[in-house]
């Protein structure tokens, strides 16, 4: 006796396929988040490194007391990331803000920059953009 065929033969490799595609795509954006938060870490530092420099003219050779101003914190902080290569190792690296706060006693830095993430990368050409902030207070013992 012949078992007569219910058409619903390779059903099952068209679900699976479907999982899988699905897994793919869960796990292609978790590396994306992933490299993104990295990145965000990496850039939080660098800006807490470039806002201690701005407050304590750090690697600038001989310390003096300098007053605050704006254009002092930004020059420290320009030259902080000229030193230190920052724009080799971050894409679209921009120093958005080196400010001071009102009251004359923070440093304010905002650092951004272009995150592009693994695997899902061309679907975002242009990238992620990333930002951070970053205070420092000069030491009054300087």
């Amino acid at each position: 006796m012949k078992i007569r065929d219910s058409g619903d033969d390779g059903q099952t490799i068209i679900l699976i396929i479907g999982y899988v595609v699905i897994a793919l795509l869960a796990i292609s954006a978790m590396l994306a988040a992933t490299a993104v938060n990295l990145e965000a870490r990496r850039l939080q530092s660098e800006a807490d490194s470039v806002a201690d420099a701005a407050a304590h003219g750090s690697g600038l050779g001989s310390v003096t007391a300098t007053v605050l101003t704006t254009s002092v914190v930004r020059a420290r902080s320009e030259q902080h990331l000229v030193r230190s290569g920052a724009a080799g190792r971050y894409e679209n690296l921009e120093l958005e803000r080196a400010t001071l706060s009102d009251s004359g006693t923070t440093v304010l830095i905002r650092l951004e920059a272009t995150v592009s993430p693994p695997i899902i990368g061309w679907f975002v050409p242009d990238g992620i953009g990333i930002g951070v902030d970053a205070s420092a207070r000069p030491s009054i013992d300087q």
